[in-house]
């Protein structure tokens, strides 16, 4: 008698069972051992050619999701081209974007390949990127060919910066509400209720967010019940970190610091994305700047038509390489130690299938004689 033990997928489990019993072996589910985390099938294992195992190193870079943790996959991807159009808005660099993708996806060139995989970022780029370039009315810069439908980043700057800061806290709420289904997912409700990454850190961001609301917009009643649910977010937190240090004065003074250290990494955050606005500025100054060369050398007419040709070419692809750089990074910044930091507190183990390797050997059979 011979026993093999595993994880495999539930999902798995019947088709296993049905297979076993036709050489009369049979399928037996174990308990949980204590103590022991499960293997996750989200730990970017798939590496399929569908859009789904393409989305997946997105997360699987940052770390191996854990069992118990929703897979934020999707929405961290609808998250990164999002911000990394408000940082590369400009309707003609987002057409280039969108070629670079089908350019992709056709598996064309064939140097370019293997980053076939890439194609659902660039796509999801080059869409954010082309309806914010008609929002700042820019194409390849300042040009006029497509109307501005909302602001231009160099003549409104300031609304530019408080609509980042703006959507940054909508992304942050998003993030606060993953982590609370995922402490609770991992330790039940007493970890979702206490944990800086669960109710008590999220009603303290809510708390101070409505009371800075309630202040601007000079509503005294927002104002009061921000400041109620940002104290019971403080009281949360205090007990948690209390907790954790095993009580006693000098865990009392631990518990102080962690408060303190919440509260300033919280404002921080939402400051941070203050910098979707600054390389978004960036990118239309760039961009500006090429486009007033090229005008300038192309009303001299004459030979200096040709020059205003060679300064928009290579200036348009100097920015675009440079920026799309610079909004990629910045973007997966964003994305990794502001909101991933909120979703996941532990890394899972990665799920590695089992497998016997079958190898083949070339036997030399000699020719007949004849």
């Amino acid at each position: 008698m011979a026993a093999a033990v595993g994880w495999m997928p539930r999902a798995a489990h019947a088709a296993l069972a049905d297979r076993l019993a036709g050489i009369g072996a049979a399928l037996v589910r174990l308990p949980h051992p204590r103590g022991v985390e499960a293997p996750s099938l989200l730990a970017g294992e798939d590496r399929s050619e569908s859009l789904r195992g393409s989305l997946v190193p997105l997360v699987a870079t940052y770390g191996p999701v854990p069992y118990a943790d929703l897979d934020p996959t999707p929405l961290a991807w609808a998250a990164y081209v999002l911000m990394f159009g408000i940082m590369f808005g400009d309707a003609g660099h987002g057409l280039m974007l969108l070629a670079a993708a089908a350019a992709l996806l056709a598996g064309r060139p064939r140097a370019l390949a293997r980053r076939r995989r890439a194609w659902p970022f660039v796509l999801g780029a080059g869409v954010t990127s082309t309806v914010f370039g008609v929002l700042y009315g820019e194409f390849f810069g300042p040009t006029g060919v497509v109307p501005r439908l909302w602001l231009s980043p160099l003549d409104s700057p300031v609304e530019l910066l408080v609509s980042a800061v703006g959507l940054g806290a909508v992304l942050l709420a998003g993030a606060y509400a993953l982590g609370i289904a995922n402490r609770w997912r991992e330790g039940g409700w007493s970890a979702a209720l206490y944990e800086p990454s669960g109710i008590s850190g999220a009603s303290v961001f809510l708390g101070v967010g409505a009371l800075a609301a309630g202040g601007y917009f000079h509503r005294p009643a927002v104002a009061l019940a921000g400041t109620a649910v940002a104290v019971l977010g403080l009281v949360l937190a205090f007990v948690g970190f209390l907790a954790r240090a095993c009580g006693g004065g000098t865990g009392a003074v631990e518990a102080v610091v962690e408060l303190f250290d919440l509260v300033v990494r919280l404002g921080a955050n939402v400051v941070s994305f203050a910098r979707l606005a600054a390389f978004g500025l960036t990118h239309a100054a760039l961009a500006a700047v090429v486009w007033t060369g090229t005008a300038a050398l192309w009303n001299h007419g004459g030979i200096s038509r040709a020059a205003a040709a060679a300064v928009f070419v290579l200036g348009t692809a100097l920015t675009f390489a440079l920026e799309a750089l610079v909004a990629g990074v910045q973007a997966l910044r964003l994305e990794y130690y502001e909101l991933f930091s909120r979703i996941f507190t532990t890394q899972g183990r990665p799920f590695r299938p089992w497998h016997i390797r079958m190898t083949a050997e070339e036997v030399d059979v000699p020719c007949p004689r004849v």
